[in-house]
């Protein structure tokens, strides 16, 4: 009899740590389905043993010697002691998950944080470069000015500006940067700097550009460089002379015939000593519009590989030739966006468009 209690108290004993420890690492593991099922079934199971043990300690009393009986015992002791067994031994590897897991979430924690952090710092260029641009266009009795410049990505490698002299000429420029993002963005931002300096003490549009490509090329890495246009308008007299380094404009006329004013010069910061001459001088009349653009409206492609093209972006110009400038430009934006509506603005967007009135 003494023998049938060891192992039964065995098997109880060992049944019940199973249970307790399930239980216990069902709450650290925070009620995980795993250790739901394994602490419900170590329960399960103990109520079934415990019932067995039951009836066999209640046998063992009015049987002195029954092999069934010892057989029965010890495979509910060896039962119990497998089942404790396997609990000890699934723990080390839910802790090793555990410990994974938590690990990753402060991982994501971290890149979530640097996330955030760098869409904070995107932001902040995005505006300080926006503020690097004219915020309203210059006004002159007679002419209607508009312009506008949009990000592919947070920042831009475009860039447009005006400078009105002391003489009664307006100078506008545009300028694209060969590529996008944070690298032509602050490439631009320091030829920005350079533009308005020069444009202090020189009014030759030909003048400008070479001393713009002398100091660009002086600093740019090779492979890099920056297509730009100058116009140089004398709003009194009417007339206008430029010069481009890889970019052109186009003036359209009230009947729809284009001139394509082509400038002759290479990029900026490809021939460091290049010699940019100016146009002859251009006679501006009542209803022409001078458009200026970067390559990233034309270049506009749909999903089916189809660019927006220059017949699509200056017949725009000329059937909203009645409305203000700025309506202009937002229509042949609204327009651009319309081609091409599935995909994503893959280059930098700017235009400049002056109505002679």
């Amino acid at each position: 009899m003494t023998a049938f209690k060891i192992v039964l108290g065995l098997a109880a004993a060992f049944q019940i740590v199973s249970v307790v420890l399930a239980l216990r690492l069902n709450a650290i593991y925070r009620r995980r389905f795993a250790w739901l099922f394994i602490s419900g079934a170590a329960v399960l199971m103990a109520v079934g043993m415990f019932a067995s043990m039951w009836r066999i300690w209640d046998m063992a009393i009015n049987v002195e010697h029954h092999p069934a009986l010892w057989a029965e015992s010890l495979a509910t002791l060896m039962m119990a002691v497998l089942f404790f067994a396997g609990i000890a031994t699934i723990e080390p590897i839910f802790k090793e998950n555990e410990l994974a897991r938590k690990l990753a979430e402060k991982e994501n924690e971290r890149l979530n944080a640097a996330v955030q952090h760098t869409l904070e710092e995107m932001m902040l260029a995005k505006q300080i470069q926006q503020n690097f641009l004219p915020k309203t266009p210059p006004t002159a009795d007679g002419y209607d000015v508009a312009a506008i410049s949009l990000p592919a990505e947070w920042t831009s490698g475009d860039y447009f500006d005006f400078h009105r002299t002391s003489d009664g000429k307006l100078v506008a420029v545009i300028a694209d940067v060969a590529g996008h993002g944070v690298g032509p963005a602050l490439l631009m931002s320091s030829a920005r700097s350079y533009f308005r300096e020069i444009v202090q003490h020189y009014i030759d549009p030909g003048e400008i550009l070479g001393r713009w490509n002398r100091v660009i090329s002086s600093e740019i890495e090779f492979g890099d460089f920056i297509t730009a246009w100058v116009a140089v308008i004398d709003l009194q007299r009417r007339t206008m002379t430029y010069a481009g380094a890889g970019h052109n404009a186009w003036l359209v006329s009230r009947d729809g015939s284009v001139q394509d004013l082509e400038g002759e010069g290479p990029p900026l910061g490809v021939i460091g000593d290049f010699a940019f001459h100016g146009s002859a001088e251009v006679t501006l009349e009542e209803g022409q519009i001078l458009l200026m653009a970067t390559d990233g409206i034309p270049e506009t492609e749909n999903l089916a590989g189809q660019q927006w093209g220059n017949d699509r972006m200056l017949s725009i110009i000329h059937a909203r030739r009645g409305q203000p400038a700025e309506r202009i430009v937002a229509d042949m934006v609204d327009a651009v966006s319309g081609f091409a509506p599935d995909t994503p603005r893959r280059d930098d967007v700017t235009a400049i468009v002056v109505k002679v009135a």
